[in-house]
């Protein structure tokens, strides 16, 4: 009796071992930003060259929403959100967000439209950049633009472009 127990219990030990390793292979599910599911398939991440491929592909698709959302550091993007929000006197938090987000995708197609030529270099670092990775970090280089580089970091599994330029 006591053999069949300890049989049992075993049993029973390596089917829990599987079920957890089997929650643990699930993919994490990546939460709505500002009313966007991230689309990993049409804007991939999974590196720093692919994560600025997807930004250029995202501007040119006259998608700023978008790469606001899901592809540029989330702690910038959040940063300029808290900010704006502070301008709405009353309303929902949620709403006061959306609001705030919305202002800032059309300061950002402002600015790619004021400045034409950020967007050639951007499009320049997509086709040309010389990466250096590092785990969570990367710098682009582009031998024509000597004076820049394009800055990339690791967030969990994915890649974003942030908001920072050496020279100008």
């Amino acid at each position: 009796m006591c053999r069949l127990a300890c049989v049992g219990l075993m049993t029973l030990m390596l089917g829990l071992g599987a079920l957890a390793q089997d929650e643990e292979k699930k993919p994490i599910k990546i939460p709505r930003r500002f009313g966007f599911d991230v689309d990993e398939v049409t804007y991939p991440q999974k590196s720093a060259k692919e994560a600025l491929h997807s930004v250029v592909k995202a501007i040119d698709g006259k998608r700023v929403d978008y790469m606001l959302a899901h592809l540029i550091d989330p702690a910038y993007v959040d940063y300029w959100v808290d900010r704006y929000k502070a301008s709405f006197a009353s309303g929902r938090d949620d709403a006061k967000a959306l609001l705030a987000f919305d202002r800032l995708v059309r300061e950002t197609t402002d600015y790619f439209q004021a400045d034409p030529k950020m967007l050639r270099e951007l499009r320049a670092f997509n086709r040309e950049a010389q990466w250096m990775e590092a785990e969570d970090a990367a710098a682009g280089t582009v031998a024509s633009i000597p004076a820049r580089k394009v800055f990339v970091r690791k967030v969990g599994e994915r890649w974003f472009l942030e908001n920072r330029q050496e020279g100008k």
